[in-house]
């Protein structure tokens, strides 16, 4: 495997991690998903990301945690996993992926991706409640938006981002692009939480999974981004984030 270091991203440390020195072993795998929710510019992809929809806990329709969009039109659908877990990132994607599944289409989210966002742009912010079993909505809200919540700073630039303007411009277009190209296929990543430098980022049965999901969709459409977050001092985290080819 290879893998190119993208530049660092530096943010004030959540007070429930203010005791911690070195990387944080965090709390829940959807912090990270907030992570690169206030930083699209942390994923380290060829060209610029929009992020469009975090799926719902448990949602069988949904696989993976993140979905967005490059400028070229083509879909990463992303699972996030704390390496310490041993998790297996791909194994829902080798259920969900089939060629001309409704859920890939550009004309599915360009009905979807509105709707959500009209739900989400509803309330004033990003950490705001829900009433109970209300779920639509396009940001991390498990736990009644408790992981959000732990990083206050990200969630208040999170919630000014997808307020812009050309937010939802630049989903559209991307979603157009899509559509003009036939819904190429998929990127699907693997989002790994490194907490320790010494354990191995992937399982042999994660791996065995990723190497079958080649196989359907093509090498260099399944990649494994690498994330950490490390206390410089008691009030700053260095998050840096590193992408890996199977090889």
């Amino acid at each position: 495997m290879w893998s190119s270091k993208m530049p660092d991203v530096i943010v004030n440390t959540p007070t429930a991690y203010q005791q911690y020195r070195g990387m944080l072993e965090v709390k829940h795998e959807e912090e990270g998903l907030c992570w690169f929710w206030a930083y699209p510019s942390l994923m380290p992809w060829p060209l610029p990301v929009v992020w469009l929809y975090t799926p719902v806990v448990g949602n069988k329709q949904w696989p993976g945690d993140l979905w967005g969009i490059d400028k070229n039109g083509d879909f990463l659908v992303i699972e996030c996993k704390q390496c310490k877990r041993r998790d297996d990132p791909f194994r829902d994607f080798l259920a969900f992926h089939s060629q001309g599944r409704a859920e890939l289409s550009a004309s599915h989210w360009q009905e979807k991706f509105p709707r959500h966002l009209r739900a989400e742009l509803a309330f004033p912010e990003a950490i705001s409640k829900r009433p109970a079993n209300k779920t639509d909505g396009i940001l991390p809200r498990s736990n009644k938006r408790s992981h959000i919540r732990r990083w206050p700073q990200l969630a208040h630039i999170i919630g000014m981002g997808i307020r812009a303007p050309q937010y939802r411009t630049l989903a559209v277009n991307y979603l157009q692009t899509r559509a003009a190209l036939n819904d190429p296929t998929p990127y699907y990543l693997a989002l790994m939480i490194v907490s320790d430098a010494r354990a191995s980022v992937l399982s042999e049965r994660a791996i065995a999974s990723g190497r079958a999901l080649q196989r359907m969709v093509g090498p260099d459409h399944v990649r494994v981004i690498t994330v950490r977050a490390t206390v410089l001092v008691r009030d700053q985290v260095r998050i840096t984030a590193e992408q890996a080819h199977f090889v």
